[in-house]
């Protein structure tokens, strides 16, 4: 007869950057399989733990909104069941610590079930370069994955010691996530970080404990592949001969000058590279997009050097056993054959290719519009290639640019033709005519969902277009960063737009939530996100 040595309790959980989540604790005779019906009020949900699960160390309960009474019901086998009562801790007061959640539409009938699981960031209402020393702190010593429920409340969240960019939910339920100081991190819902592995060449040194990666840095965008690996972003440097002093003039005298350039890696769980694809042997150095002359790397371990790729955005093709990456300054997406190495396509503006790559080039059916300083791309269930398009610029050098007012983001769908080396796009979540259309100018994402509606995460949106003719004249906003005279999008305050859209052709937004600071003193921004279907352990039952 099993019996229970130590009756059920309910803790908070022990780790302070999780906050929302509690532990329930027992210990019994014989092992159980247990059942936890967690009710808040307005909704109930179970989930059930196996007899792999030790109450002992501590049953998660996840996914509970903060500041509220929950009652749990723990049924431990045939044991009787047993009513534990928790309250969970408020959320941060502090709009410096806490963006405002500012839900406008929830259409739960015709939304894709889940949670939302968002890598957000916040800044000053400044230029990097010209922040002082604290402000930099403030933006980069700081990063949160926050999750939202179906009504756009937060569940969960944890709060890191740096800026976060990409997150990624693995096979096992746990998530996987790029830090800016070139740290990559497995995490489970109670925020215990499994491993953590880390760019040899970065400029903070060895992380004791962590798995050694031979490179100089890990960025942006992480990928589980199916056989476990994973696939990562890292940068190297080169001085390039005769190379550009200016984004403006091509008559500039020519200089030699370093350059940042993409590696794009597979690596094992025990941190070997075992495949490595890099941009300078494959692409042609001398041809570049604008935002050549950012400052992005110069405060990641490589001073005064330009940006010439900057790959932000990486995925597995199980199709074809194939990668497919983003190129930000080179407005391209580029899908590899892994086996290979050969570039199979190049989608994106022909302005500027050379032979080989210039053969590469898909050929648009119709009139579209290129992506321009694009991200994230995705493979579809289709096949179909689905981005998030910043479409900014909207040129290649020295075709003068689309000033910052004319321009805005969206998701976009391209459907390829392979045999035919033809593009089209299918769908697109914005356009000219769109009265909310937003300036997101960075960062971004979007995902097909299982239900085929579109989740759509506008990153860094400027404020609305009213708004910037108050604060300034729109016109007079720039893309160069390093222009004082004019306004910079850095240096207005950044807010951030989830939404769920139908993809047809009406788009009918079914849920949609703004990150902000109602007092525009911090700057919200989110890299990316994804839809995910559960919080537990995939061999835990969550209903």
């Amino acid at each position: 007869m099993t019996l229970f040595t130590v009756p059920p309790v309910i803790e908070k959980n022990p780790n302070e950057n999780v906050p929302l989540v509690a532990l329930v604790k027992f210990s019994t005779t014989d092992p159980v399989t247990t059942k936890l019906t967690i009710a808040d009020g307005r909704k109930i949900r179970t989930v059930t733990y196996g007899l792999d699960y030790y109450p002992a160390v501590g049953l998660p309960v996840i996914g509970i909104r903060a500041d509220t009474e929950h009652q749990i019901i723990v049924e431990a086998g045939d044991l009787p069941a047993v009513t534990l009562s928790y309250k969970t801790p408020p959320l941060p007061g502090d709009s410096a610590e806490w963006p405002t959640i500012d839900v406008k539409t929830v259409n739960l009938s015709e939304m894709e079930p889940g949670y939302t699981l968002l890598s957000v960031r916040r800044r000053v209402n400044q230029r990097q370069q010209f922040m002082t020393p604290a402000q930099v702190q403030f933006t980069v010593r700081w990063g949160m994955l926050l999750i939202l429920d179906e009504e756009g409340v937060c569940v969960w969240y944890y709060i890191s010691d740096a800026r976060i960019a990409g997150v990624h939910q693995l096979a096992n339920g746990n998530l996987f996530f790029h830090h800016v100081d070139f740290r990559s991190i497995e995490m489970d819902m109670c925020g215990n970080i499994v491993r953590t592995f880390y760019a040899t060449g970065r400029p903070g040194g060895e992380v004791v404990g962590a798995i050694p990666i031979e490179a100089a840095s890990l960025h942006h965008q992480p990928h589980q592949m199916p056989n476990g690996n994973f696939l990562a972003m890292t940068a190297n440097a080169r001085h390039i001969e005769n190379y550009y002093t200016s984004e403006s003039d091509p008559n500039a005298p020519r200089a030699t000058q370093p350059v940042v350039g993409d590696n794009f890696v597979e690596f094992t769980p025990d941190g070997e590279i075992v495949w490595n694809w890099n941009t300078f042997d494959h692409l042609d150095v001398y041809r570049w997009s604008y935002h050549l002359m950012e400052v992005y790397w110069h405060n990641r371990g490589f001073p005064e050097h330009l940006d010439w790729t900057h790959g932000n955005g990486i995925t597995y093709d199980a199709r074809d056993d194939s990668v497919i990456v983003s190129l930000r300054n080179q407005d391209a997406i580029i899908k590899i054959d892994k086996q290979t190495g050969e570039i199979k396509w190049i989608l994106g503006d022909h302005e500027n290719w050379t032979s080989p790559q210039k053969e590469k080039l898909l050929e648009p059916t119709h009139n579209l519009r290129w992506h321009y300083h694009g991200h994230n791309p995705r493979v579809t269930v289709d096949g179909t290639i689905l981005m998030y398009d910043n479409g900014i610029c909207r040129a290649q050098p020295y075709a003068p640019q689309a000033a910052p007012h004319e321009c805005f983001a969206r998701a976009v769908e391209y459907a390829v033709d392979e045999e035919s080396m033809k593009v089209t796009e299918v769908w697109t979540s914005s356009d000219d005519n769109d009265p909310e259309r937003v300036i997101s100018w960075a960062m971004g994402d979007a995902h097909r969902l299982p239900n085929n509606n579109m989740l759509i995460i506008d990153s860094t949106c400027l404020p609305l277009r009213d708004q910037l003719t108050r604060a300034c004249h729109i016109e007079d906003l720039t893309w160069n960063e390093w222009l004082k005279a004019e306004y910079h999008p850095n240096d207005m305050p950044f807010w951030t737009r989830i939404r769920e859209m139908r993809r047809d052709g009406d788009k009918k937004v079914l849920f949609e939530a703004h990150l902000i600071d109602p007092n525009d003193l911090v700057s919200w921004q989110t890299f990316g996100g994804a839809r995910i279907s559960s919080l537990y352990p995939t061999e835990a039952e969550e209903q």
